[in-house]
């Protein structure tokens, strides 16, 4: 009787690690809107430059790269604002010598990447009660008597976080806007891994749509 309440408890400590492993493997980022420009024609970008809008340089590192990598892999070249130009670029008050800072280096088309906003709540998760067998006991004649009762586990407090990401896709030499998508990441701290899924995502879409031509 021991060994089935044993069994019993590593079944629901089994089912609580499974559950945890799956809310964590859950998608992190997703896209949740797309605009295009349906007046303008399709554009076969010869070079294209990622610019990620931001004061954290670890973090345009990585979506700059990973923007640059799922492009070339569909046959566009692109470069990173950071390889090009270093960590300046966007800064830049006069608009017009940072197109023509662009243009020099014979860019005609720009993604940038930039954070709209971020959101932060506490949110309880209340505990659990379970009933059933707690334990055994010795009975008045030697025999094992199983004890039912209450048992559980506390609730605790989470914070949730929504990062809202902005995408677009302009002309460099008339600075016109051809796409537009944003995406929701429920993390202040990006992986490599959401990197990629939000790069896949947003070039996907910008060649769905049509405004990129590969």
């Amino acid at each position: 009787m021991q060994n089935n309440f044993k069994t019993m408890h590593n079944a629901l400590l089994l089912l609580t690690c499974c559950l945890s492993l799956f809310i964590s493997c859950s998608p992190s980022i997703r896209m949740t809107a797309s605009w295009s420009d349906n007046n303008v024609q399709p554009v076969r970008f010869s070079k294209i430059l990622v610019v990620a809008i931001g004061k954290d340089l670890e973090k345009r590192r990585l979506g700059e790269d990973h923007i640059k990598a799922e492009l070339q892999k569909r046959g566009i070249f692109a470069a990173t604002s950071l390889d090009e130009f270093g960590p300046g670029l966007a800064s830049q008050i006069d608009s017009g010598k940072m197109r023509q800072t662009i243009l020099d280096k014979q860019f005609d088309g720009i993604i940038t990447v930039r954070v709209l906003n971020i959101n932060e709540h506490d949110r309880w998760v209340p505990g659990h009660i379970y009933y059933g067998p707690v334990g055994f006991y010795r009975g008045f004649y030697g025999y094992y008597t199983r004890v039912w009762g209450y048992y559980g586990d506390p609730g605790y407090t989470v914070t949730d976080v929504e990062v809202l990401l902005e995408s677009n896709l302009f002309k460099a030499a008339t600075g016109e806007l051809l796409w537009s998508g944003q995406s929701k990441s429920f993390t202040r701290d990006p992986t490599s891994e959401m990197a990629t899924r939000y790069a896949k995502n947003i070039v996907e879409d910008m060649i769905r749509k049509g405004v990129i031509v590969i």
